[in-house]
């Protein structure tokens, strides 16, 4: 069974792959890993609320008590990538994070 310690190391090491494809120039792979643990970060939070391991597509409709995160998953799914647009989600994944009162990563 997934626990909370394994959903943050999942979210860790995904924001580590974007960082090492982010500093290699390949956005593209960034973009997903970022996405993919902005992703992880919405499960973090419902698991935390409820003790329920919720399905990413699931994630939104039990996010109405964080409407920052509900938000940035609405903003970043599914739009156009580029250098700006993945720096742009690294740096709300931080922000995000904060706000979820996990600890910050070192970059």
């Amino acid at each position: 069974m997934v626990g909370m310690k394994e959903l943050l190391s999942k979210f860790e090491k995904l924001i580590a792959e974007g960082d090492r494809m982010f500093s290699r120039g390949d956005y593209s792979g960034a973009y997903e890993s970022y996405l993919n643990a902005l992703y992880s970060l919405a499960a973090i939070v419902v698991y935390r609320s409820t003790g329920m391991l919720v399905p990413p597509e699931r994630l939104p409709g039990f996010l109405g008590g964080f409407p920052e995160l509900e938000d940035a998953i609405r903003r970043y799914s599914g739009s156009a990538l580029g250098e700006e647009k993945v720096r742009s989600l690294r740096e709300e994944l931080e922000r995000l994070r904060g706000m979820m009162s996990l600890p910050s990563s070192e970059r």
